[in-house]
């Protein structure tokens, strides 16, 4: 019986591959020339003519009317999810999936995991993060409880994708990593699956500019994929156009992308991200020798982000391009647009990183510990343990979950007595005044006095006129500046700022920032690249790192709750 249930979900799911949904019952009914047709009949004509709307809209109605007369309720499953790739809005295409997902689960979940894949893969294209992952935790949870490997892999794949839209580099690659070893390692592996998790391998190894290595698992595959998988050339193509660019092959480069995007579906929205990326990449190439040309190119990806809403950061470079040359050409009016769509494009990806990101900490990983969790329960039943496993389950749960809680709640009290102190302290530093006539026993530094307060007032002007802003400060060239040497400079700042040289300059753009983020509404929705170079760090996380030393806070942190203090003197 087992058997038969297992061999019937394969034939089932493999044949649901070609698509993606569900819906609510029409009023079917078979055609006289169909009536009396098998299962196995209706299939093939569907597969047979699956470009053709009219038809297959037939084949799969008078499919699922046969499946209701039968009670066959898998049959009608399989049939609605097939059916919903050919819904004619995103309403009905839902409640195909959602009906599909509902006969299979009165039946077994087993069966139920085709729709939620699908139902995953309709709130993906749609941007809707959170919702994919739920569905493909779900399908990663019931693979790996069925021991479907197939599914297993598929699940990680798609989990994958949303590491790397939100820019989870490392993770990904070592999601993309299990992918292919499950694949090798698998009993009944498939040439498709294994050709599908190389090329994710080699893009995520992209992601991480582990470049030679992408360039590897390409080369492994790309033949078996130009001989006898045309529908995933233009993304392989693409992927390694890009890598040759960043290994500085331009030459090669350009034929890839250029090759990438003539095999391009437009009828696919994934397959139009990669024909985004090209023309990115093409612009980047060209703009040096063509600014015109590449200016096109540049167009062009605006033109595609804003008609499918994507949120690719990869090509943000396109948007600050755009406006410095509009800058160039003292186009302002040109030039305030992009800047506007460009603060846009940066807050439609800061909000769907971060509405997904929490969610993929906490739940990604829970399948992962739930299974390590399970083979340990099974353990303890083997040495006939009498404890009750609901009960000691449930008592962890309680545990981590009233631990969590009050880790979470002490976190937020000691957060917002840090933030508080900050903004006294914002308040008192505005109101203080320098005083450097009463300078306190300089004899340890053995320089003379009337040196250190010359020193001391020079650097009272750098701060003033916020000389720390400048990214590229060092030691020499303050010391060069300030007509002094590194050596009395280093002394001088340990002794009477109490620091090094290198967290005096931070703590300085840390207290700068703190002040404008206070004040600047507009700075508080740049991005932390954004902030942290109008703050004089060359990077966002050497600027998180400083922000947290100085405050004890992140600077995401601080920005929450500055707008939550102005939605409230607004509501006053």
């Amino acid at each position: 019986m087992c058997f038969i249930k297992i061999r019937s979900f394969i034939f089932w799911s493999l044949l649901c591959l070609y698509t993606s949904s569900n819906a609510q019952d029409e009023t079917q009914h078979i055609p006289d020339s169909l009536e009396g047709k098998s299962y196995k009949y209706l299939n093939d004509r569907f597969l047979e003519n699956r470009n053709d709307t009219t038809l297959v809209r037939i084949y799969l109605n008078t499919l699922i009317a046969k499946a209701i007369i039968n009670d066959d309720k898998i049959a009608k499953s399989h049939g609605l999810i097939r059916l919903s790739s050919y819904a004619i809005n995103d309403e009905e295409k839902l409640n195909y999936i959602q009906e599909s997902i509902a006969e299979s689960n009165a039946v077994d979940s087993t069966y139920a995991i085709p729709s939620y894949n699908s139902l995953g893969i309709y709130y993906y294209v749609r941007y809707d993060y959170e919702k994919a992952l739920q569905q493909y935790i779900t399908v990663l949870n019931l693979s790996i409880k069925k021991g479907i490997k197939s599914y297993e892999v598929n699940a990680l794949d798609n989990i994958g994708k949303i590491k790397l839209d939100i820019g989870k580099y490392k993770e990904a690659l070592a999601i993309y990593r299990k992918c292919f070893y499950l694949d090798q390692s698998s009993d009944d592996e498939k040439e498709l699956s294994i050709l599908e998790s190389s090329l994710g391998l080699s893009e995520s190894f992209r992601y991480n500019k582990q470049y030679d290595s992408a360039s590897y698992y390409y080369e492994k595959v790309i033949k078996r994929v130009r001989e006898e998988y045309p529908l995933r050339l233009s993304k392989a193509l693409i992927n390694e156009g890009i890598n040759l660019y960043h290994k500085n092959e331009k030459e090669a480069a350009e034929i890839l992308l250029r090759d990438g995007m003539s095999h391009v579906n437009f009828n696919s929205q994934y397959e139009l991200k990669y024909y985004t990326l090209a023309n990115y990449y093409l612009g980047e190439m060209i703009q040096s020798s063509d600014r015109k040309m590449g200016e096109n190119y540049f167009l062009k990806v605006d033109s595609l982000v804003t008609k499918y809403d994507f949120s690719i950061a990869e090509v943000k470079g396109a948007y600050t391009t755009l406006i410095a040359n509009y800058k160039a050409k003292d186009d302002y009016k040109k030039q305030s647009y992009f800047q506007s769509k460009l603060l846009h494009f940066n807050e439609v990806i800061t909000t769907r990183n971060l509405t997904v990101s929490n969610q993929l900490n906490a739940e990604f990983d829970t399948p992962r510990l739930l299974k390590s969790r399970q083979e340990l329960i099974e353990s303890l039943k083997n040495k006939n343990r009498q404890l009750s496993l609901e009960k000691i389950l449930l008592a962890i749960v309680l545990v981590l979950a009233i631990g969590l809680f009050l880790l979470q709640y002490l976190k937020n009290k000691k957060y917002k007595k840090r933030f508080e102190n900050i903004i006294k302290e914002i308040d008192i530093t505005a109101k203080q005044e320098k005083d450097f006539d009463k300078i306190p026993n300089t004899s340890k530094l053995t320089i003379d006095v009337q040196l250190v307060k010359d020193i001391l007032n020079k650097l009272d002007v750098f701060e003033s006129k916020k000389g720390f802003l400048k990214n590229s400060i060092t030691i020499t060239s303050l010391a060069r500046k300030l007509s002094t040497n590194t050596k009395y400079l280093s002394k001088i700042v340990n002794t009477y700022k109490g620091k090094t040289f290198i967290t005096y300059i931070n703590d300085l753009r840390i207290e700068f920032i703190l002040k404008e983020l206070k004040v600047n509404s507009t700075l508080q929705r740049y991005t932390m690249m954004g902030i942290a170079e109008e703050a004089g760090f060359n990077s966002a996380d050497s600027f998180s790192t400083a922000f947290k030393k100085k405050t004890g806070i992140s600077p995401s942190y601080y920005i929450k709750k500055i707008k939550n203090i102005e939605k409230e003197e607004m509501m006053l």
